[in-house]
């Protein structure tokens, strides 16, 4: 057998068949799985980035809206400090507890002269 004859025969015999059963379009994209992969993760990029391609405007606009968002966000009260602990059932630690009395008493002298906290 010549060496032609071998190569010939070696890429005939079947190596590049597709798998028989019901999964013959395995690789095909199709549905739900490309939407996905097309979607990306949530908070994968910055809304600012510089080298971005959006226009001046629009930079500026998510900017004042994310500046809008985190004063707005600073202006409400969080969980008190022993919040967690409690909510797991634990008894909260010592500084916990010293954190929230001083929210308490810093939230009292607020009150105390006119501050709306």
């Amino acid at each position: 057998m010549s060496t032609q004859s071998q190569s010939q025969t070696h890429t005939s015999d079947g190596d590049q068949r597709n798998a028989p059963g019901p999964n013959q379009d395995v690789g095909k994209h199709g549905g739900d799985e490309r939407k996905e992969h097309e979607k990306g993760q949530e908070n994968s990029h910055n809304v600012l980035d510089s080298t971005d391609q959006k226009s001046l405007k629009n930079r500026l606009a998510q900017a004042a809206k994310e500046e809008k968002e985190e004063k707005k966000a600073e202006s409400q009260p969080g969980p008190p400090p022993t919040a967690a602990a409690r909510a797991n059932g634990n008894e909260p630690s010592r500084g916990a507890k010293i954190d929230e009395q001083i929210e308490e008493e810093e939230r009292k002298l607020l009150e105390k002269k006119g501050i709306k906290p």
